[in-house]
Formats: structure tokens, C-alpha cells, sequence
């Protein structure tokens, strides 16, 4: 049984890093739409990217807590606890900041009906956050992912190289939503 639901919560977690990490790519790329309908499509399909790291998440945390449950030996408490938290907050994110505005950002663009997009709806679409948690939640199926590493890491370093790796991509991602806004000069 431990085996089966050490896999099961590897097996999650590695889906959870492969969903999210896609969904972030398609939500950085956003910005270079094209068309408001191709905008409106790309946002749409965000959604369902959304769906699939949610779920993700729900099985990784579901399988890291029987785990816990079934075996107290096992698992340390604080193992588990670092492990939902690096699988939740990011996933809580997703779903409190980049899923309303993908969610905003569809309905607008679709409103559009063929008409040029306006400049603060090209700035939405590469807002940090729109794109950083879903790259979160990547990093933080990453570094739960470190925890189950033979090697005695302790618990510290990878959540520790997950915060500071987030803090580097959010930073770069600001920078390219203000060069996003700047205008163009020819």
C-alpha cells in the first residue's frame, strides 16, 4: 500500500509539474495573440490547462495525505506539511489570481467580435499575474518533487530554491509586462 500511494502521489505530482508548466508557457505567450479571436481562444483553452494542473494538485495532495495518514513512520509532519503547502499555495493562487483574470481576459476578447485589441487588455494579457502562478505552482511540484530525492536534503533547501526561484521569474515577468506596455517606436 505504501508503494501504491508513494506512486501515486510521484505519479501526480510529476502531472501536476507537466500541466502547470504549460499552462505557464501558454499563458506567457498570450501577449503575441494576433487576432482577438485568437486571443479569446488561447484564454479559453487556459482555462482547461487550469483544469487539468487543479486536478493534478488534487491527486498529489490527496495521495501525500494518505500517505501520511496511513503510515505515521513514515512521513514526518513536517515533510507532509511542506509538501501540501508547495502543492496548495501555488495551486491557491492559480485559482485566486490567474484563473478570474484568463477568465476576465476571454470575455473581453470575445466581446471584441474582430475589432483591434485595445492596449490594456494586450497589457492583461502579459500580467505577471496571469503567468507566475501557474509557473508556481511548477516550482512548488518541483521542489516536492526534491523531497523525494534519496539524498538527505532536509526540508529547507528545496522550498527555499522554490521561493527564490518564483521571486526571479515574477520579477522577470514585470519586466516584460512593462516593455508589453511601452509603446513601440518604429
Amino acid at each position: 500500500m505504501y508503494s501504491a500511494l508513494n506512486g501515486m502521489a510521484v505519479g501526480f505530482t510529476l502531472l501536476l509539474l507537466a500541466f502547470a508548466w504549460t499552462a505557464g508557457s501558454k499563458a506567457g505567450k498570450l501577449r503575441w495573440f494576433g487576432s482577438a479571436e485568437r486571443l479569446a481562444r488561447r484564454s479559453r483553452k487556459l482555462l482547461t490547462w487550469t483544469a487539468l494542473a487543479s486536478l493534478s494538485a488534487i491527486g498529489a495532495a490527496a495521495a501525500v495525505w494518505l500517505l501520511s495518514r496511513s503510515y505515521d513512520g513514515a512521513y514526518s509532519t513536517e515533510r507532509v506539511a511542506l509538501q501540501l503547502t508547495l502543492i496548495a499555495l501555488p495551486i491557491a493562487a492559480v485559482w485566486l489570481t490567474a484563473l478570474p483574470g484568463a477568465m476576465r481576459l476571454w470575455r473581453q476578447a470575445a466581446r471584441l467580435n474582430g475589432a483591434p485589441v485595445p492596449a490594456p487588455l494586450a497589457t492583461k494579457a502579459s500580467s505577471a499575474a496571469l503567468v507566475a502562478p501557474y509557473r508556481a505552482a511548477a516550482l512548488g511540484a518541483g521542489a516536492s518533487l526534491a523531497l523525494y530525492a534519496p539524498a538527505a536534503w532536509g526540508t529547507t533547501a528545496p522550498a527555499l530554491a522554490c521561493g527564490a526561484t518564483f521571486a526571479a521569474l515574477w520579477m522577470l515577468r514585470r519586466r516584460r509586462t512593462k516593455q508589453a506596455a511601452a509603446p513601440v517606436s518604429q
